[in-house]
């Protein structure tokens, strides 16, 4: 899950989901009328999608998984737990049908103090509350990262394993040829692994790059090292995650 840089909205969208917000606050009925509402709001949910498109790290994809093609607009925060945000975009998400509606549905666990215990796309960075291992399944660091893989299910589906797995070979043949090369990571090895299966593994790499722990994953010692010298090639591909 890399964190998106969500932009601002054109002020038609923006007033008219403003205008939506009213009519549901106003209702004595909330959730009946958001959910009548965000239904027949075809036209709508057609551009938000559109906006939502243009900010993937990988073209197309979902926000929450990165294997899968993005198809719906998901509320992070479900209708049922607060309709006022159902026609607020901080709280809309790109998903594929697998993540929104067979995985995530409208299980939304928080904390004892009612805050989200599943990560947001839109403000946290998955790689500080889970780590990568080199076969492909996510490993908790936080608690957050722990309700995160389970509600996502995102060691549950073999092929998303297999995938993430074939995307982390790929991103070490990458960085290995690059090093036996002798030359730096340069742009047609970034476009590369821009690319990969699951575009995700890379960004997980580089967060192990960065924490200086990918020997804790079998990578050789000397590919750490040149992969530590190339990690500004790296920070410019996730240039909202702290590395």
């Amino acid at each position: 899950m890399i964190p998106i840089v969500r932009q601002p909205l054109p002020a038609s969208l923006s007033a008219h989901l403003a205008g939506k917000t009213a009519k549901i606050a106003a209702s004595a009925t909330r959730q009946k009328t958001a959910r009548k509402s965000w239904s027949s709001a075809t036209a709508t949910r057609r551009q938000l999608k559109l906006e939502l498109l243009s900010m993937c790290a990988r073209p197309s994809f979902c926000m929450y998984c990165y294997e899968s093609r993005g198809t719906d607009v998901d509320h992070f925060v479900p209708i049922a737990r607060d309709p006022l945000l159902t026609f607020v975009w901080d709280n809309h998400i790109l998903a594929c049908g697998y993540c929104n509606q067979q995985a995530k549905k409208e299980r939304f666990p928080v904390d004892p103090d009612g805050h989200p215990l599943l990560l947001d796309p839109g403000m946290d960075d998955s790689a500080e509350h889970m780590t990568l291992a080199s076969t492909g399944l996510f490993i908790e660091l936080t608690p957050r990262g722990r309700e995160t893989i389970d509600v996502l299910g995102l060691n549950a589906r073999s092929e998303l394993v297999e995938a993430r797995y074939r995307s982390w070979r790929g991103v070490i043949r990458v960085f290995g040829q690059a090093a036996r090369d002798r030359r730096p990571v340069d742009a047609d090895d970034v476009e590369d692994l821009r690319f990969l299966p699951v575009v995700d593994a890379l960004h997980h790499f580089a967060h192990d790059v960065a924490a200086d722990r990918l020997a804790r994953k079998a990578v050789p010692p000397s590919l750490a090292r040149f992969a530590a010298h190339n990690l500004p090639a790296l920070r410019s591909i996730f240039p909202s995650c702290r590395l």
